[in-house]
């Protein structure tokens, strides 16, 4: 076909393609493709920023007697998170010379029709990773506010199984400490989960207010997981069974997480402990359907291994606590190819994103060897 005819047919069509470049970047990563799947991501999203609530607090209730004098009073039960937009750009251009050279018999490449292909393959992959980022570190003041966002760790000790929260979340700095907005948990635990914080967090049980933002930081390579061993696939099964727990029994009903991404050097250790223990793997149905194979089952959460999750660490991830927003109607907005006249009439192509990213802190972990 010849160039100037593939330009109008692409002008013309433009809105279709650019619905199938989202929908190819989606099913090639299962993170993104079972958000797709559960309806959590947002298109035409607008205003100054991206804005949602987070239940924080439930009124008190206490005894009562028959004919008692009753004290009513107003009750705040949330607080407001707010993250702004953020935007990535690719470009790729072709001089109409160039264009003009890679044609006939000499062509061993269509440099031509590459160029969108390439640009939709480059976003889907840098976005993918982009999700587990900070987007407050330096250097990235315009990147997605990734889980790394909220994931910092204060104290852990070698002996402690989870790592003391410790951060901040949104423009309004919602700090992600136990008990930083008041609340109270039990302290019956002879041995604590961590011993700066002191309480049985989060085993046991409290109020609403002590964890309602706290991610929980798993350390696998404790020496108090009962394996008399502080190797990753000594401690495996069991890191990942009490991490389902955890998020399970503090997060309520919608608290069980859905994924359990794995850098592939402890996807790979999962697996060699599974094979000295049983040597059967369990598929996990729901990740086959959206075309995932490589994904194991435990206690109904699929682990799989992402090529995008940093060496030694892994994220259990609940999907329908987080949302991926987008300001276009794509979750990428793509142009061209356009005619320059300014550059010697070269063609010019663009892809990029605006939008950002919602979480709900409670309902994620991370695991990694903090101490």
């Amino acid at each position: 076909m010849a160039a100037d005819e593939w330009i109008g047919l692409v002008s013309a069509t433009r809105p279709k393609y650019m619905k199938g470049a989202s929908d190819m970047t989606l099913r090639k990563r299962l993170l993104l493709a079972m958000l797709k799947k559960r309806g959590r991501i947002g298109y035409n999203a607008s205003g100054t920023e991206l804005v949602w609530q987070l239940e924080f607090s439930q009124p008190p209730i206490s005894q009562n007697g028959d004919g008692a004098v009753i004290d009513f009073s107003n009750h705040r039960a949330y607080r407001q998170v707010s993250v702004d937009w953020r935007g990535y750009v690719g470009t790729d251009t072709l001089t109409q010379k160039q264009n003009l050279m890679n044609r006939g018999e000499e062509q061993l490449v269509n440099l031509f029709q590459s160029k969108s292909n390439n640009l939709r393959k480059s976003i889907g992959d840098t976005f993918a990773g982009e999700i587990y980022k900070d987007g407050e570190a330096t250097g990235r003041e315009n990147s997605v506010h990734g889980l790394e966002t909220f994931m910092g760790a204060g104290t852990c000790a070698a002996t402690d199984r989870i790592a003391q929260p410790s951060d901040t979340y949104g423009l309004g700095a919602l700090s992600t400490q136990l008990g930083a907005y008041g609340g109270s948990w039990s302290s019956a635990l002879s041995t604590k989960p961590n011993a700066t914080i002191a309480t049985d967090w989060p085993d046991g049980s409290g109020t609403v207010e002590y964890d309602f933002n706290a991610p929980k930081l798993v350390n696998w390579s404790s020496s108090n997981w009962g394996t008399s061993a502080t190797t990753w696939e000594a401690n495996a099964w069991r890191v990942v069974s009490q991490t389902i727990t955890w998020l399970t029994t503090t997060g309520g009903e919608d608290g069980m997480p859905s994924l359990g991404a794995m850098s592939p050097d402890l996807f790979q250790g999962y697996k060699n402990a599974q094979e000295v223990k049983t040597r059967i793997t369990v598929p996990h149905k729901e990740s086959q359907d959206l075309g995932f194979g490589q994904t194991l089952n435990q206690d109904g959460v699929a682990l799989y291994p992402d090529f995008d999750c940093p060496v030694g660490t892994g994220y259990f991830i609940n999907v329908s606590q987080m949302m991926i927003h987008s300001l276009t109607p794509e979750l990428f907005w793509m142009e061209g190819p356009d005619k320059d006249p300014r550059s010697n009439w070269s063609y010019l192509w663009g892809i990029g994103f605006w939008g950002n990213a919602e979480f709900k802190p409670k309902h994620f972990a991370k695991i990694a060897a903090y101490a």
